[in-house]
């Protein structure tokens, strides 16, 4: 899919979510509201697992390269 595509269904999925939880009250409402939160948590959740990752490999081979030189 293209970049497009996602970003269409997102808003479509977010003006969704809204129309059917804030305005209608409804029990679907609710829950894509609730697999809305569990998304944004997951991504979070990912983006910090990688950004570790990524600043523990910097850190050994700046380590490694470092021992290196001497």
């Amino acid at each position: 899919m293209s970049k497009k595509t996602i970003l269409i269904l997102g808003i479509v999925y977010a003006v969704a979510t809204l129309i059917l939880n804030n305005v209608l009250h409804t029990a679907i409402g609710g829950f894509m509201m609730t697999l809305s939160l569990i998304a944004l948590v997951v991504a979070i959740v990912g983006a910090i697992y990688y950004l570790i990752k990524f600043s523990i490999k910097q850190f050994i081979y700046n380590w490694k390269n470092l021992n290196n030189i001497e």
